[in-house]
């Protein structure tokens, strides 16, 4: 739990899919969410959690693109779904970014956060939990 109660998840191995790029981005980016929450709760500026959201859109981006490489090469079934999932997820990291530039207040963009920080989480462990077993068999 961070500082104020919110929601903060610790890196577990139950949460790791097998795969060690896939898996260091899913640990740097729950590091990257409880950093830029805990800016927030500090009174870090607009500019700061801005060139944050920057960042972390891009790296964002690029983890979904090296995932369903990931899951084409390991010819997953469910990868048509699992693509729409990411791009509903980046259309939400994109509506947060609008709003960072806007006139939104801290508390505002506080909630904003940490709603996308829950569903960032529920997509890394029920989402991408779906697709562990198959990539392992995979592999073998």
């Amino acid at each position: 739990m961070s500082k104020s109660g919110d929601i903060k998840v610790d890196w577990k191995d139950e949460l790791a899919v097998g795969d060690t790029l896939i898996d260091a981005q899913h640990r740097g980016f729950l590091i990257d969410l409880d950093e830029v929450m805990d800016a927030i709760e500090g009174g870090a500026g607009r500019d700061v959690v801005l060139r944050f959201y920057t960042r972390f859109l891009a790296d964002l981006t690029r983890h979904f693109q090296d995932e369903e490489a990931l899951l084409a090469q390991a010819g997953y079934p469910g990868l048509a779904e699992h693509a729409d999932e990411h791009r509903q997820l980046l259309s939400s990291v994109r509506a947060v970014e609008s709003l960072l530039v806007g006139d939104a207040g801290a508390a505002d963009t506080h909630l904003v956060i940490r709603s996308l920080l829950a569903g960032l989480v529920d997509h890394l462990v029920a989402e991408d939990s779906r697709y562990k077993a198959w990539v392992k068999r995979q592999d073998s």
